[in-house]
């Protein structure tokens, strides 16, 4: 791995921590306040690395464009269909959920879930009040 990659990386990194779940064109955006020189493509090669190497979680909601997440640990993203903010949940409770839903169909199926990717839609409080 090169330096200039460790460099982007690290930027990627920060801008993660920064922001609440964004594309990566609000990763861009926040990188090159600055770093002006960085493009987008940059970013998102370096992402998908990061995603495939799982240092980020890459969250897809159908047509709206993915969002990243430097948290990696098992949680569930709920979005909301009306301003497009995506929230974290995470509690005992739904870990004790997801691990008997893939004890469950790793008995049905006999594959052993190592992975899954699940989200919800809905209006968001902030939004609902508007109404």
């Amino acid at each position: 791995m090169n330096k200039r990659y460790s460099a982007q990386k690290m930027m990627i990194e920060e801008a993660l921590m920064k922001l609440d779940h964004p594309t990566a064109s609000e990763i861009h955006d926040y990188i090159k306040k600055s770093y002006p020189n960085i493009s987008l493509g940059t970013v998102y090669r370096n992402l998908g690395l990061m995603a495939e190497s799982g240092v980020v979680l890459r969250i897809t909601f159908g047509d709206a464009p993915d969002r990243f997440d430097i948290n990696t640990h098992d949680h569930f993203h709920v979005m909301c269909k009306k301003c497009g903010q995506v929230f974290d949940a995470e509690s005992d409770r739904l870990k004790e959920l997801l691990a008997q839903i893939d004890q469950s169909l790793e008995e049905t199926t006999g594959v052993h879930i190592e992975n899954r990717s699940m989200y919800y839609q809905g209006i968001c409080s902030s939004c609902r009040e508007q109404c």
